[in-house]
């Protein structure tokens, strides 16, 4: 993949992730989770991932799998 298609494909990405936050805010939000929890939460699933402790590398799937129903 030439250098151009490279910076394409991130670019897309980081757009859809600012989509996927948004979207995140949106069901913490409506499930009444205090912001600052759902933030230190978010930050505890990034530490998870980022030192092998969870099968999934995806933290706002983490955190909202930690959600009560």
């Amino acid at each position: 993949m030439d250098d151009c298609g490279i910076r394409r494909a991130v670019a897309g990405q980081v757009a859809r992730m600012a989509e996927y936050e948004t979207g995140f805010w949106a069901i913490v939000d409506g499930m009444g989770v205090d912001r600052r929890r759902a933030g230190r939460m978010l930050d505890a699933a990034v530490d998870m991932i980022d030192h092998g402790r969870t099968g999934t590398a995806d933290p706002y799937a983490l955190v909202l799998s930690w959600m009560p129903r």
